[in-house]
């Protein structure tokens, strides 16, 4: 007797929160790209863009924290948190520190460095990459065709690498120019294919704290997670940048420009995103969430388009179509495989989400 497929009508609404989220996450970007030039045309009485990386992260890690905890506020209760065990405590802070602190840092950095392009199409080296720490960390094995995808589509970033030639601009100047630092300013500003290379660490970042979380959420929920993640990533970052960079670093932080804009990108784009991510995994099969994910840096270059204006080059194109190619290739072995094996349990790969 054949299992009873899932309802046309749950499977619709499934797809439609994961689509939804896709296209929040694929204009993220471009979003924090132009929230950070529009910041440049509206400086502060000092003459400091209030829209700096370091403003940015805090009030939107900030705003999106408070928010989730109104969301999951049943997760918080005492009874709940107290059985979560102290080595999961501490994994999780050792987590936040990489994918809720480095890795956002990096990635906004690395905006302001890099066209917002560049950005989509290197990040998007973690649809393949993931089936080889999933292999690494918990011995999934990986197919022979997503060994061969992830070759491609590193093929396409190195392409990008050594094909794109941009202009010597300074683009700091047009968006988030202050870091706190004139001497960081200056490395970032001459440190060859910086905005690539922090990606792609960033990339790497946030790979890895995923796998890792996929067995710390067997046994904490998402809410206690997902809370954590932004509140304490927003002290560990402030301890950092005031360490870094002195107290003063955060003047501008209270001008209304900036509470303004982030009150949009904290809300709509973090937290709405999140939330119909979680809504549409959870009942999603491994195909549609790996169609889905597959096909953000095309939404994700669409976005930079018509937000920025931002027109491919040839050399993002040619590395965008490898890395497409390479994805695409990993996808066919994974659907062709799912084909010769039914089952009707949610992805591992996905688990405790």
């Amino acid at each position: 007797m054949s299992t009873p497929s899932k309802p046309p009508a749950s499977r619709s609404f499934t797809l439609f929160w994961l689509w939804i989220s896709i296209l929040i996450f694929a204009a993220s970007n471009a979003v924090v790209a132009k929230i950070g030039e529009l910041g440049a045309m509206h400086p502060t009485a000092s003459g400091h863009n209030p829209i700096s990386f370091c403003n940015l992260f805090f009030t939107g890690n900030l705003l999106a924290g408070i928010t989730l905890l109104i969301v999951y506020r049943k997760n918080w209760r005492l009874s709940e948190l107290k059985q979560v065990s102290l080595k999961m405590w501490i994994c999780m802070f050792v987590l936040i520190l990489f994918a809720g602190v480095l890795a956002p840092a990096f990635y906004f950095i690395a905006l302001m460095l890099t066209e917002v392009t560049n950005v989509v199409l290197i990040s998007t080296i973690d649809v393949p990459l993931s089936l080889f720490f999933a292999y690494l960390f918990f011995r999934e094995k990986a197919r022979p065709l997503a060994i061969l995808g992830a070759l491609i589509a590193f093929g396409g970033i190195i392409l990008i690498f050594l094909l794109n030639q941009p202009p010597m601009e300074n683009r700091m100047t047009m968006k988030m120019i202050d870091v706190g630092n004139p001497a960081v300013n200056q490395f970032l500003q001459t440190l060859p294919k910086g905005g690539e290379i922090l990606t792609t660490l960033a990339t790497l970042m946030t790979i890895i704290a995923t796998q890792i979380s996929r067995s710390l959420l067997r046994s904490v929920s998402v809410g206690v997670y997902s809370v954590l993640r932004m509140m304490v990533g927003v002290v560990l970052f402030s301890i950092i940048v005031m360490s870094v960079f002195g107290v003063h670093h955060f003047d501008d932080l209270f001008s209304p420009f900036l509470w303004g804009w982030m009150i949009v990108y904290g809300a709509l784009i973090i937290v709405v995103g999140q939330i119909m991510w979680y809504k549409g995994v959870k009942k999603a099969s491994s195909a549609d969430i790996s169609m889905a994910t597959a096909l953000t840096p095309i939404a994700g270059t669409l976005f930079a388009y018509l937000i920025l204006g931002e027109v491919p080059n040839k050399a993002q194109i040619i590395g965008g179509i490898v890395i497409l190619f390479g994805i695409g290739v990993s996808l066919f072995g994974e659907l062709r495989a799912k084909r010769r094996k039914v089952t009707h349990e949610r992805p591992g790969s996905f688990e405790g989400i």
